[in-house]
């Protein structure tokens, strides 16, 4: 979609084009048909009456708030929570009304940002009714109710800005939930919740995010997910290091076949992917430190009751985890493009697999202080090379650059890591600045190249 400067200047030089007798009035009535040239003012005003209300929206909710806490002390519990309710409603409602109006501007996007604030309000509404009734507990309780509510609400709505709400409530409720359920002997249903924390982000909040068609709130999910898979399994030991290690990246790479495709958007394709590429680097340089001879099984105490619910909900992920990769298999042709990077399929699930049997290796059969840093540093400077080679192939500055900044972070951390004199560090460190800057330019000139190349090809050729 152009953007309203775009079609400002266009017409400014439409018409003066026109004036000056280059294009006739013919030409001139299909570029204002096509950029819309006669709702350029009124979109103007209606985002100047937007600002406006919003303005005035803002002195009003604090003359509200400056009310409202003035009285607070005076007023009755059934006062009060009438006025909260009834703040929530009208919020809503409004809100509502207004974006689903005909006019698809400002009053549209009014109507969304009222019904973001509606989500706001609906924690401070559990908030303040909880304290009046003296229901007191963790704040993370208070987080996994709100992020449900506002779930609930974006559900209906298929709101973009309320999805991302929901997932950066879930990830804010769950961080301090499964401590406190890792700690507790009585399991409640907000333990439930934080223990089960993947299943239901994979079962609600993911397809929140293909519903409202939100890149940023499938990334905070994609993230969350990852981050709960591998500290829930890491509560098992034993066995769950090598899952906990391979399962969230594995699950990542594989999710680009998930149905409904129908509610997907492609972009999430490649979140996903970037997201199992980041995971899948940030473990095999943690992994790449020379310090095995301290990684060991540790006793952690382990509990039963606690290791059911964590053992379940693996099970489910891993269960979702191998058919996905089952039907990625299944089906090369739909994933040509991936196909034909170094970092494709196979060469993910040989990585994969070779970090796990590591891992699984060394604290199970026999240890591997020296063997398993060399195998994850050639995974690592692997990783990056081929991340060089597409980024390259693909004319894709992020990759491109991602793999660069992987391989020089990795060359300089083993060189701080082992005991080498200045001198070699310094030639080092001037090599890697040298060697950035050459491949940056190279890069930054074949991209210019191809992309000369490629606009010359699309020009109609003379005919004498």
């Amino acid at each position: 979609m152009t953007s309203e400067k775009f079609r400002r200047q266009l017409r400014q030089e439409a018409e003066q084009w026109w004036k000056d007798g280059t294009i006739d009035a013919e030409l001139y009535g299909k570029l204002s048909d096509r950029y819309r040239f006669s709702e350029l003012e009124s979109e103007a005003r209606s985002r100047f009456t937007t600002i406006l209300i919003g303005l005035g929206g803002i002195l009003l909710g604090l003359g509200v708030i400056s009310f409202v806490a003035a009285n607070w002390m005076v007023w009755s519990r059934e006062v009060k929570l009438t006025l909260l309710l009834t703040l929530f409603v009208v919020i809503n409602a409004v809100g509502f009304y207004l974006w689903r109006s005909r006019d698809r501007g400002g009053t549209h996007k009014l109507g969304a940002a009222l019904l973001l604030f509606g989500g706001l309000v609906l924690g401070a509404n559990l908030a303040l009714v909880s304290q009046m009734f003296h229901q007191s507990g963790p704040l993370y309780q208070l987080f996994f109710a709100w992020s449900f509510g506002v779930w609930l609400m974006a559900a209906s709505l298929s709101l973009p800005a309320l999805a991302i709400l929901s997932s950066l409530l879930l990830s804010i409720a769950y961080v301090p939930g499964i401590f406190d359920a890792a700690e507790a002997r009585d399991f409640n249903l907000w333990h439930f919740a934080a223990l089960h924390t993947p299943t239901l982000a994979l079962l609600l909040w993911v397809p929140l995010a293909c519903r409202c068609r939100s890149n940023i709130a499938f990334g905070l999910t994609g993230v969350l997910v990852s981050g709960a898979v591998f500290s829930n399994i890491a509560f098992l030991g034993g066995w769950g290091i090598e899952a906990a290690i391979v399962l969230p990246p594995a699950l990542l790479w594989a999710y680009s076949v998930r149905p409904p495709r129908r509610l997907q958007s492609p972009a999430f394709d490649a979140i996903a992917r970037s997201l199992a590429v980041i995971a899948t680097a940030s473990a095999f340089y943690v992994l790449s430190f020379n310090t095995w001879i301290y990684f060991e099984l540790a006793d952690v105490g382990f509990r039963p009751e606690l290791g059911r619910h964590v053992a379940i909900d693996s099970l489910i992920v891993a269960a979702v985890t191998l058919w996905l990769w089952v039907r990625l298999f299944d089906r090369p042709a739909r994933f040509q493009p991936f196909q034909a990077r170094s970092l494709n399929t196979g060469i993910v699930a040989l990585m994969l697999l070779a970090s796990g049997v590591t891992t699984y290796v060394h604290l199970h059969l026999k240890p591997l202080p020296v063997l398993a840093p060399l195998i994850f540093n050639v995974l690592l400077f692997f990783l990056a090379i081929s991340a060089v080679r597409d980024g390259l192939g693909f004319a894709s500055r992020r990759t491109f650059w991602g793999g660069m900044v992987l391989l020089v972070v990795g060359i300089v951390t083993r060189m701080l890591e082992y005991d080498t004199g200045l001198l070699l560090k310094s030639f080092v460190f001037a090599g890697c600045g040298l060697g950035v800057i050459a491949a940056g330019l190279w890069f930054e000139r074949n991209v210019q190249l191809e992309r000369n190349a490629s606009r010359s090809d699309t020009l109609p050729e003379k005919t004498s």
